[in-house]
């Protein structure tokens, strides 16, 4: 079977492109896979040398022609990598890797801030109905923008869609929501530990194999250290406040601790107002690093804090090599962190005594490294078991062949939101009633705050007049 392969690839700086990278080699065993690419990109070398290459262009002329059983798309929520895969989803319906659910931030770039902003109106009423409608339209004149975790706008990428793939029950609960009669697999995100000397990509025992202590000679870190790090893109939902603050009031008692903040720090984040003297000592910030750069500081780290919030339904690969590799992680006790099995990670909640807990886990875990190997141990276990590539590559194809079997095709599971008539007054009440409460702050999730109004509009026959 032949698969036109949708994501972006290195050298292209995404996470996406890493996953797609690591994936590719194993999915070919089962699969014939060709690459589609935006125009004038070429992937790394090692996938050009062994895989057909096809610019974006050229993609309409081949799948007229039936070049293709089926299309796989993995589509994220940045418009640098994913605009013009998002376009031809809704052109050329096919599989869709959904990384995360939140996919409001590509809409919202592709249609109101490239100037059309009708067409945002139109997705949040295609989604959200009336209320969703009303939303938008309050969003331009007043100019505050809508929160993105409350709007998701995944709902038009899984209506064109022939079959999703999500990596999390969080985002697998999530579009079932809005879409109860989605066709979905849930594929955990696999394991790969590419780059790391001596080590096979799929290996259960990255731990033993790295040396902690000529890492560390590698990397200046002083072998006395106890070394705190987080990995990845530093945003704001990276929770860095909550964490600089816990390890400030822990680096009193531990002054021989360290915080790596490894990675890139987001131009979109105020990381310098946050980043002030008493909260910087003994915090050093990397900046981007490549791979091998990027795992050396994983195997050079006593305990690693993975904070998130708010969550868009991303399973993180850093997350997942850090467990693979055996280390001690401290995670946000939300989304899909919170479906990593209790012995494997420490949990924090978020809210009202974060920082205290996180502080309190920093404290623990530094003063009991049986527990931090306990901890490690447990996690190399669960991945390896649950989260191989060779497992998640069929797992792939398993969803795609049986996809071309059905010959399963999209649908709305919903009937079309038909405009209704200015007159009608009582419409107009349910969709004011639905924005006043988005105002106050509820979500749909708030079932038992919303439930109170459902049952006085079902009383008053405001939904049949409302449909």
């Amino acid at each position: 079977m032949r698969i036109a392969f949708f994501s972006p690839l290195p050298p292209q700086t995404s996470g996406i492109a890493d996953y797609s990278a690591e994936l590719l080699p194993e999915l070919a065993r089962h699969l014939e896979i060709e690459l589609i690419i935006e125009d004038g990109f070429r992937p790394a070398r090692e996938l050009a040398d062994r895989f057909p290459v096809h610019e974006i262009a050229a993609f309409p002329g081949l799948a007229g022609a039936g070049r293709f059983d089926c299309v796989l798309y993995h589509l994220g929520n940045n418009r640098d990598y994913h605009a013009a895969i998002y376009r031809t989803v809704l052109d050329y319906p096919g599989v869709v890797v959904l990384h995360e659910f939140v996919l409001h931030h590509l809409v919202r770039d592709l249609t109101l801030f490239a100037g059309d902003p009708a067409a945002y109106v139109r997705e949040l009423r295609y989604a959200y109905g009336l209320s969703g409608e009303a939303m938008a339209r309050r969003c331009l004149e007043t100019g505050v923008p809508l929160d993105p975790w409350a709007y998701p706008l995944f709902e038009r990428v899984v209506d064109r869609s022939r079959g999703l793939i999500v990596h999390n029950r969080t985002t697998e609960r999530r579009v079932l929501a809005s879409r109860p009669l989605a066709r979905l697999a849930r594929v955990p995100h696999h394991l790969s530990l590419r780059g790391v000397s001596g080590l096979a990509a799929d290996t259960a025992n990255a731990a033993d194999a790295a040396d902690r202590q000529a890492a560390r000679a590698a990397l200046g870190i002083p072998p006395e250290a106890y070394v705190v790090a987080t990995f990845g893109f530093l945003t704001a939902a990276k929770r860095p406040g909550v964490l600089l603050r816990a390890f400030a009031r822990f680096r009193r008692e531990a002054p021989h601790a360290r915080l790596l903040l490894v990675g890139e720090v987001s131009p979109h984040f105020d990381f310098a107002s946050l980043a002030t003297p008493d909260l910087m000592a003994g915090v050093s910030v990397t900046g981007r690093l490549e791979l091998a750069g990027f795992l050396s500081y994983m195997a050079a780290a006593d305990l690693a804090v993975n904070l998130r919030h708010p969550s868009a339904g991303e399973t993180s690969g850093t997350l997942i090599r850090l467990l693979g590799m055996g280390k001690p992680v401290v995670v946000s006790n939300t989304g899909a962190f919170a479906e990593v099995p209790d012995g494997c990670c420490a949990k924090v909640d978020v809210g009202d005594g974060e920082e205290d807990l996180l502080l309190a886990y920093l404290q623990r875990l530094a003063a009991d490294e049986p527990l931090r190997r306990q901890m490690g141990d447990n996690a190399r276990r669960h991945v390896a078991t649950h989260h191989s590539l060779a497992a998640s590559a069929r797992a792939y194809a398993d969803f795609l062949h049986a996809t071309v079997a059905t010959g399963a095709a999209p649908f709305r599971a919903l009937p079309p939101l038909a405009p209704y008539p200015p007159e009608d007054l009582l419409s107009d009440l349910v969709r004011d009633l639905a924005a006043d409460l988005s105002d106050l702050g509820l979500t749909e999730a708030d079932d038992d705050l919303l439930a109170p109004f459902a049952a006085a509009l079902v009383d008053l026959d405001l939904d049949l007049a409302a449909s």
